[in-house]
C-alpha cells in the first residue's frame, strides 16, 4: 500500500516550464509553416516569370527584323517586361574594309512584377544573329 504523501507527482513548477517550452515549439512549427508558404508563393512568381520570359523570347527571336532601343509592356496586371537590344561588333577595333554577313544582337529581358510590398524582377539574357540583307546599307 501507497501513502498519499508518497506519490511522486510533478509540482506546479515543473508544468509550467513544460507549458513554456511547448509552446515555444509551437511557435517555432507556426513560423517556419509561414515561412514556407511565403518561399512557395515566391517560388511560383518567379516560375511564372520565367515562362512569360520564354514567350517573349521565343517572340524576339522569331522576328525578322530587330532593332536596338528599349521596350517595354505588360504580360497581365501583375507582370511586366522590358527588354534592350543592342547590336554588338564582332570586328576588333581596327579598321578594315570587310563586314560580317550577319549582324550581332545582345537582347536582354527584364520580368518585373510587385510581390506584396516589394518590387521583384527576373534577367534573362540571350543574343541573336541576322542575316545582312542585300542592298542594306553596312556600317
Amino acid at each position: 500500500m501507497r501513502r498519499r504523501g508518497a506519490d511522486p507527482g510533478f509540482s506546479l513548477l515543473e508544468v509550467v516550464v513544460a507549458m513554456a517550452i511547448l509552446s515555444i515549439g509551437l511557435v517555432i512549427i507556426i513560423e517556419l509553416f509561414g515561412g514556407g508558404l511565403r518561399l512557395g508563393r515566391t517560388s511560383q512568381e518567379y516560375t511564372k516569370a520565367s515562362a512569360y520570359a520564354r514567350v517573349k523570347m521565343e517572340e524576339i527571336s522569331l522576328a525578322d527584323a530587330l532593332e536596338e532601343g528599349v521596350d517595354e509592356g505588360e504580360f497581365d496586371k501583375d507582370f511586366r517586361w522590358q527588354t534592350e537590344v543592342k547590336k554588338v561588333d564582332l570586328l576588333p577595333p581596327v579598321e578594315t574594309d570587310y563586314r560580317p554577313p550577319v549582324d550581332f544582337y545582345r537582347v536582354k529581358l527584364e520580368v518585373l512584377w510587385q510581390s506584396g510590398f516589394r518590387d521583384r524582377s527576373a534577367e534573362f539574357e540571350t543574343y541573336r544573329t541576322l542575316k545582312v540583307k542585300e542592298g542594306e546599307e553596312k556600317r
